[in-house]
């Protein structure tokens, strides 16, 4: 399967990249990534040349990653500098270095044209970083393709049938949604008005009675959904003492079968309350295991139905919007390799 190169994808979470140097499959391709004694997050193709075996096998020394069988040692450039027992270091002896760029807590790595990797183009995510927001992360692999994840975030009115222990309520599915698009960008909107609270509002926000609650799902390529949600009460308290929160979906394929969900849920209320921070990452994580049991599954139905196009209703047009941009991509990128 062809993937869209030349953009940014999450490698992980920064912190997720030490002096250890970990494994990691981005768009079918293995990647060594490891952080330097100096602090230099690295992302190399995860092969020595000589045996061709995983550098992830290495060990960090200093600036640079020596390969665990024979020792050859690699700058972050990708150069060998040392080869054990001989003084030459053969022309091939090299690897090939991924752009890397650490921002918004995400360790972001380029896979395609080396040039064309401008760090200006990572997604904007400043909830991660800003003082009056707080949050709870995690990462959680499908045994799908990353379209079927995306079809997931894109189209909420699932959480009615799925995640009513969480976030679902019997509204989602009910109300019409709101969409727009152009070139780049889907958003789709949907406005619930007293309405009944999900279990994670009720709890989260203190609500006792009824509220205004809205979600704004917005997607952008290759493969990113923020989701701007949020509650204030209904009725004569409108508009007080509400909350507000961004659902921060990363997606990372990692071969055509499987998928990397960074994800993130930030919140402007309560940001020293340890245990709510707690409390969502467990909600969250639940509510995503419950995607992952259905998604993984529906994988399965579709490739042992290689004829069977998916029947689309209403609710779905988020969904062929936000396909069709990435076809549309990857027939732009297949045209400028043809004529490169």
């Amino acid at each position: 399967m062809n993937f869209l190169a030349n953009f940014w994808y999450a490698a992980g979470w920064a912190s997720e990249i030490t002096k250890k140097p970990l494994a990691r499959r981005v768009l079918d391709r293995p990647v060594a990534l490891f952080r330097t004694e100096g602090g230099k997050a690295v992302a190399l193709d995860d092969c020595c040349p000589h045996r061709m075996v995983p550098l992830s096998h290495g060990t960090v020394e200093g600036e640079s990653l020596r390969c665990g069988y024979h020792g050859l040692r690699f700058d972050c450039a990708g150069k060998c500098v040392e080869v054990p027992g001989q003084a030459s270091i053969p022309p091939r002896a090299k690897v090939h270095a991924y752009p890397l760029v650490e921002r918004w807590k995400f360790a972001w790595i380029w896979m395609g044209e080396p040039a064309a990797a401008d760090p200006d183009l990572i997604p904007e995510l400043p909830w991660l970083d800003a003082a009056d927001w707080a949050y709870s992360h995690g990462c959680i692999i499908y045994a799908c393709n990353y379209a079927l994840l995306l079809d997931n975030l894109i189209d909420l009115s699932h959480t009615t049938f799925v995640h009513q222990r969480t976030i679902g309520t019997d509204d989602v599915a009910k109300t019409p949604v709101r969409t727009t698009s152009d070139a780049g960008r889907v958003l789709v909107e949907r406005v619930m008005d007293d309405t009944e609270p999900s279990n994670l509002y009720r709890k989260a926000g203190d609500f006792t009675g009824r509220v205004n609650r809205w979600q704004r799902i917005e997607f952008t390529p290759p493969a990113s959904v923020i989701i701007d949600a949020g509650a204030v009460p209904a009725g004569p308290d409108a508009g007080k003492r509400g909350i507000n929160t961004r659902v921060i979906n990363i997606i990372t394929p990692e071969t055509p079968q499987s998928t990397f969900h960074f994800w993130a849920f930030a919140r402007n209320f309560k940001l020293d309350d340890a245990s709510m921070t707690q409390y969502i990452a467990e909600a969250i994580m639940l509510t995503f295991n419950e995607d992952k049991r259905l998604i993984d599954d529906q994988q399965r139905n579709v490739d042992a139905r290689p004829e069977q196009r998916m029947l689309d209703n209403t609710a779905d047009y988020g969904v062929v919007l936000a396909r069709r941009i990435v076809e549309r991509l990857l027939r732009e990128q297949e045209e400028t390799r043809a004529h490169a």
